[in-house]
């Protein structure tokens, strides 16, 4: 219990996380501990169960940390070197860290993962792309499924047309990449809603009312705890829909469960009605699995053990 105080304390102090003691460091590098402050704004209020909903990140990481080539990135130390960024990697996303945005809410960022992944398109610069295998990962759920579609099975759907507003969402994706249609699944009342995207696609409304949530965060400045809108602006977690709104399966803890699944530029959503209203809406672990694309073989860094 002391040690959660003394971590909650230094969350509304310095808007920042604890690392703990390294004796094969002097402590955090420049830019590290700000690469952690979305986490803490987010997440903190999670994982030490001031809150009940969903991960924005998951669970606290401090060994995520790597230096990534970024053909656009200027020189600006002590954060990055020319054409090399910070990025911390989190189960839920990749965080960057732009130094020089003249704009604090881009001053991080998250990378389109999700256009990456189903696409193969590596980005290593503004306009800089190296083309690749699309992930062959289950996009939710268990890593083995065999029942859900994978980020490559959704490539042919970039282009699949908008369903008109309003449309109760009953349409169904196999892990073949079969579409097809249940209308057992109006009974959940999902339907579609144009929010007049650039990507011309709509957005399943229990992903809307998420991303235009409010909730318990920590300040922007870290001086308190304040109760707001979740993002900035409703895109600011996910970028831009990239696919429509399907129905499929997805396998947790070798169960099969009945998912609605969208993806968007940076993130992938699900719902699933059986789990527990606060849980019902989440972001996939496309951290990890654009981590296990860009770095096959290396395992993925450990969380940050926190009693």
């Amino acid at each position: 219990m002391l040690r959660r105080t003394m971590f909650i304390a230094l969350v509304l102090a310095l808007g920042s996380v604890y690392f703990p003691p390294n004796p094969a460091s002097a402590g955090p590098k420049p830019g590290e501990s700000e690469l952690l402050q979305p986490w803490s704004r987010w997440d903190s209020v999670v994982q030490f169960g001031l809150v009940q909903r969903t991960w924005t990140f998951g669970p606290l990481n401090a060994n995520g940390f790597r230096s990534e080539p970024y053909a656009d990135t200027p020189a600006f130390q002590p954060y990055n070197t020319e054409g090399w960024r910070l990025v911390h990697y989190f189960d839920k996303a990749r965080v960057e860290l732009n130094p020089t945005s003249k704009d604090p809410l881009w001053r991080f960022t998250t990378g389109l993962l999700a256009t990456e992944l189903i696409t193969g398109q590596m980005q290593l610069g503004d306009t800089l792309f190296e083309q690749h295998e699309p992930s062959h990962a289950p996009v939710a759920g268990d890593p083995d499924s065999t029942i859900t579609p994978t980020y490559a099975t959704l490539q042919p759907l970039l282009s699949a047309p908008s369903l008109p507003a309003g449309t109760v969402v009953t349409q169904t994706l196999a892990a073949d990449g079969t579409t097809g249609n249940d209308p057992a699944q109006a009974e959940q009342g999902v339907t579609t809603i144009d929010v007049g995207a650039p990507t011309s696609h709509s957005v399943a409304s229990v992903f809307w009312t998420f991303m235009n949530s409010s909730g318990l965060v920590v300040s922007e400045d870290g001086g308190a705890f304040v109760e707001e809108r979740l993002f900035p602006n409703a895109f600011y977690a996910t970028g831009y829909p990239i696919t429509e709104a399907y129905w499929t399966q997805a396998q947790v803890a070798g169960t099969a469960q009945d998912v609605l699944l969208q993806c968007f530029e940076r993130r992938c959503l699900t719902f699933t009605p059986d789990n527990p209203a606060a849980w019902q809406v989440e972001f996939g672990n496309i951290g990890r699995h654009y981590f296990a694309w860009r770095y096959p073989g290396e395992e993925f860094p450990s969380p940050t053990p926190i009693s």
